[in-house]
């Protein structure tokens, strides 16, 4: 049994003392608990990350990862862990040794689930505000996939497509 050294403060520290793969996430300050995904989820995840990692390792344009991995916004007080995300090489340094990721990585792609409301909006507005390029929401039964675009420091709806993927920082587009 560990013992607390100093009692949390904010979610982010209460966050911090929860085991390794929690599915948690910390959001403005604010704890969320998850279920595990469905089937339906994971099956796309997985289908997107093949396809991605297929053309990231080819070009070795950076690194893509798979949830669980903590990403903080510390300045925002939020820790998440989106279901898909890409560092590009420049950006190596958001990539800590402690394993974490302090910072905006390049693409986050977050697979809707049973609380869509925090994808669509909580979610996306705190990567919006940390400065993350593009953000792609996909949906696993209808396989629509929309993506937002960091432009001026808010985002852009670029496309509301179903089955397309289309990343212009990644240089890819493929049909799924």
């Amino acid at each position: 049994m560990e013992v607390l050294e100093q009692i949390p403060k904010t979610a982010l520290d209460v966050f911090r003392l929860l085991p390794e793969g929690t599915m948690c996430e910390v959001i403005d300050n604010i704890l969320y608990m998850s279920p595990a995904p469905k089937y339906t989820h994971q099956r796309l995840v997985l289908l997107l990350a093949r396809k991605l990692s297929n053309h990231i390792e080819t070009f070795k344009i950076g690194e893509i990862f798979i949830a669980p991995v903590d990403v903080y916004f510390e300045d925002l007080a939020s820790a998440v862990q989106p279901d898909l995300l890409y560092v590009a090489n420049e950006n190596r340094g958001i990539m800590h040794p402690d394993g974490y990721i302090y910072g905006a990585p390049d693409i986050v792609i977050e697979v809707l689930s049973s609380d869509r409301k925090r994808d669509l909006v909580l979610k996306k507005g705190l990567y919006e505000r940390a400065g993350v390029k593009e953000y792609f929401i996909a949906d696993p039964v209808t396989r629509k996939m929309q993506l937002y675009s960091l432009n001026g420091g808010s985002y852009q709806l670029v496309y509301d497509e179903t089955g397309l993927f289309k990343s212009t920082l990644l240089n890819l587009e493929f049909v799924f």
